[in-house]
């Protein structure tokens, strides 16, 4: 039984876990996914997963104690060998409904860097890993911080990559998405696909992207999301004086379909555990300039796959872009490096094998 707040939105966690449940082999595994949320998504699952719903506000009320024990007793009737959670409140309801139940095994997920954690979630974590059975992190990088922010012992962690489908990214240019956009078909675009939220420090983007600019006048900027920041980050464009060069796609344009026009694609994060845009990234063949923060590091191999540079220097961040714009051949070196290293490691497919290991193993008595 996976547990999640909800799979409503296309954010990384819920796409991982969404091609995790439509990956793994039927065979093998009955799958449950309970969601505090319900929406079109879960029920989309059937025939993959068993869809519950358990709706609730807040944990600690009488509506949410309820729903702890109406999940307690799904697990019993369902006979549920493993419960895996995700995000805080599904992790206090999987972990409190699975303890007196007939499901021994109790997991909890790691996919960020704790950037955002409040004393309060630093107590609740440590809370609920005094009666989970493993702590499974999507990066060493988050394994870290779950060792230094909630106290968790290494040897209670587990280290499991995400994947990425490549088929979905190996895909040829679609211009018209460039004409949607407004941007002249011979311009050079470099890419971002991130959220608009402070952590994913788009606005030193932008600053990189005005020295950029101004070293090569076709380029054009590309920012493949959404969210809060979005007339903050347009004003920014503004003071720096490239308005007409920076492009939003506001959600209104797919990350496949975007990947295909860009030379060089970006990440600016601050904090980041494990980015699904970096090995999305890679799967369409693209040389990466990311911050050498969290998790990066782990996917990408510096001058081979991309480059790391410094958070919040937006002078090497636009030095790196740079040097690819100006190469050719590195950019295709770098690209073809880029994909053969996400086929080997961070395919969808060797995610989903390692994770089938990975369950079955805990059954056994063991550990990855």
């Amino acid at each position: 039984m996976f547990v999640i707040d909800s799979v409503n939105q296309a954010a990384g966690t819920e796409k991982q876990l969404l091609a995790t449940i439509r990956g793994l082999d039927p065979r093998r595994f009955e799958i449950t996914l309970a969601c505090i949320e319900d929406g079109e998504p879960l029920r989309q699952l059937v025939p993959h997963a068993l869809p519950l719903v358990f709706p609730f506000h807040r944990v600690f009320s009488l509506r949410g104690w309820t729903q702890i024990r109406r999940l307690r007793r799904e697990i019993n009737r369902l006979q549920i060998d493993i419960v895996h959670a995700f995000m805080i409140r599904a992790a206090i309801l999987g972990v409190m409904a699975a303890r007196g139940s007939v499901c021994k095994t109790v997991l909890t997920s790691r996919r960020n860097v704790g950037h955002w954690y409040t004393p309060l979630y630093v107590r609740v974590f440590r809370f609920l890993n005094r009666r989970t059975t493993r702590i499974v992190a999507n990066s060493e990088s988050a394994k870290r911080a779950a060792m230094e922010i909630e106290s968790a012992p290494e040897s209670k962690i587990d280290v499991l990559y995400n994947g990425v489908d490549s088929s979905w990214f190996s895909v040829a240019p679609n211009l018209s998405v460039l004409d949607r956009m407004g941007i002249a078909r011979e311009s050079r675009v470099v890419g971002i696909v991130a959220n608009y939220r402070p952590v994913k420090d788009l606005e030193m983007f932008l600053a990189a992207a005005a020295l950029i600019a101004a070293h090569e006048p076709r380029a054009v900027f590309l920012l493949v999301g959404q969210g809060p920041l979005r007339a903050q980050l347009g004003e920014a464009a503004q003071r720096l004086g490239i308005a007409s060069k920076v492009f939003f796609t506001d959600g209104n344009e797919s990350v496949p379909g975007c990947l295909p026009l860009m030379e060089v694609a970006c990440l600016s994060s601050r904090n980041e555990s494990f980015s699904n845009a970096i090995l999305e990234y890679m799967a369409a063949g693209l040389p990466v300039v990311a911050t050498d923060v969290g998790g990066n590091r782990e996917a990408i191999v510096e001058g081979v796959t991309g480059f790391l540079t410094p958070p919040k220097d937006s002078a090497a961040f636009a030095k790196a872009v740079i040097s690819l714009l100006d190469n050719r051949s590195l950019r295709d070196q770098m690209g073809q490096s880029a994909r053969e290293r996400c086929r080997e490691r961070f395919s969808m497919e060797a995610c989903v094998h390692r994770l089938e290991k990975y369950y079955e193993s805990l059954l056994d008595g063991g550990a990855a």
